[in-house]
């Protein structure tokens, strides 16, 4: 249902128009072919820079005074000041592969908190957007539409990865599925949490090492739809969480959460 919504922050306009700058590049699939290796299972293409670059420019022309940190160009998280986090394409294996499961993610911080987002799916060009308290919507055909998270669903998205340690994620889909619960799946993108958002999903979990330029437009997207989101410990999460955990309800959260720390239920 399509409502009457507040006027965006300048910033959140920026970065919405600042995605619309990349997406063609996304769609139209530029440097997909183009591929290099930047770790064990972990690839980046011609593309992924391209629209880092192109981001980048047009977020410190827009607004010179915001810092930037980019997948592609260094993680460090400056000490203070606003900051724009950015991956430029997230599922960029599943892009190579002409998966359609892809994301750009822009997210602004300040005072160490995520208070704006927008995300876009690479290959239907949807866009979600996101300011903090201020409700969650998507935007397709220049309309724009809240969205609220469904706990019906039984689907969990689950990413393998070994942080915060080794088969955290394999253990926990283990259990997951053990439990008679949940339908895991391997989305590897964070599009789970715009999905999630959107009722596709009931729950995902990631874990992360590093500043969290993967999720946290996405988180923000999520929560602002009614997501329970945590750390492991199910404190509120942060910049410096290693393990996200998002569930549509705060039941299906509690679930996860004593999946994911070996508690029996």
């Amino acid at each position: 249902m399509t409502t009457e919504q507040p006027e965006l922050r300048p910033e959140t306009v920026v970065a919405l128009e600042a995605i619309h700058q990349v997406l063609p590049i996304v769609l139209e699939r530029r440097g997909a072919d183009q591929v290099h290796t930047k770790g064990p299972h972990d690839l980046v293409t011609a593309t992924d820079l391209l629209v880092e670059q192109t981001l980048e420019r047009f977020l410190r022309e827009r607004l010179p005074s915001i810092q930037f940190v980019g997948e592609e160009g260094g993680q460090a998280l400056p000490a203070d000041g606003r900051v724009w986090l950015v991956d430029p394409l997230c599922g960029s294996e599943n892009y190579a592969a002409g998966l359609p499961l892809y994301a750009i993610n822009v997210a602004l911080v300040e005072n160490g908190q995520v208070t704006a987002a927008v995300v876009a799916d690479g290959s239907t060009g949807e866009v979600y957007l996101a300011e903090r308290t201020r409700g969650d919507v998507m935007l397709h055909r220049d309309q724009r539409v809240r969205l609220r998270v469904n706990p019906s669903s039984q689907l969990l998205s689950l990413d393998p990865s070994a942080h915060p340690q080794p088969n955290f994620e394999t253990n926990l889909a283990i259990r997951a599925l053990a439990s008679g619960q949940w339908n895991v799946r391997m989305l590897s993108t964070s599009l789970a949490l715009p999905y999630l958002a959107a009722g596709r999903l009931a729950a995902a979990v990631y874990a992360s090492t590093a500043v969290p330029v993967h999720f946290a437009a996405g988180l923000l997207v999520a929560e602002e739809a009614g997501a329970r989101i945590t750390d492991a410990d199910g404190a509120a999460w942060d910049l410096h969480s290693q393990v996200y955990i998002v569930a549509a309800s705060n039941t299906l959260h509690y679930e996860l959460l004593q999946l994911a720390n070996g508690t029996t239920i």
